[in-house]
């Protein structure tokens, strides 16, 4: 390995070095900006994963609908609070704060089953998909429709009422095609 005695290069040559240095750095840093940007979620439209497509027709891959995408991402974020949870559980030394760790585990494992339950009965009623979020004292459903009659609503909102024992006016019922 060659050792350079930087004295000899001169000062000129030692700055055209970092000018070049310092370019290569600033584009890796603002390639990888862009890219970033462009794979991130955009939650501005109900969490749809927003992502560049290719110009390759071999590389086309048939998009998942809302439904399905939704689920995912609710899923995905249900197993870090889980495990978040899960994590302050062991660490804690305090019966207190187990106890509110616990308690926030199992309410995460019953919101997730009742939401389950709701949007199957919605499907048993003849709807081809829903999704049902539950938020403190309300719920809030989807349903894979162009629209919903006043009857239909209705349904629903019994089926969440019931389900999730809250009253109709903590519920908020909209279609989505």
């Amino acid at each position: 390995m060659a050792v350079v005695n930087l004295r000899k290069i001169g000062k000129p040559l030692l700055s055209a070095i970092c000018v070049v240095v310092f370019a290569v750095v600033a584009s890796s840093i603002f390639s990888y900006g862009r890219e970033y940007r462009a794979a991130r979620v955009d939650r501005s439209n109900a969490m749809q994963v927003v992502k560049p497509l290719q110009n390759d027709p071999v590389n086309i891959v048939p998009a998942a609908d809302f439904f399905t995408e939704y689920r995912l991402e609710r899923d995905r974020i249900r197993s870090e609070r889980s495990e978040l949870l899960r994590d302050v559980f062991k660490s804690t030394k305090s019966d207190d704060s187990r106890q509110k760790a616990q308690d926030a585990i199992l309410k995460l494992t019953i919101d997730k089953e009742r939401e389950s339950e709701m949007e199957n009965l919605i499907k048993a009623r003849g709807f081809s998909d829903a999704l049902v979020f539950m938020r403190d004292n309300t719920v809030s459903a989807v349903v894979k429709a162009q629209s919903l009659s006043r009857e239909e609503v209705m349904q629903v909102a019994d089926i969440i009422s019931r389900v999730a024992g809250v009253s109709p006016e903590d519920i908020t019922i909209s279609a989505k095609p």
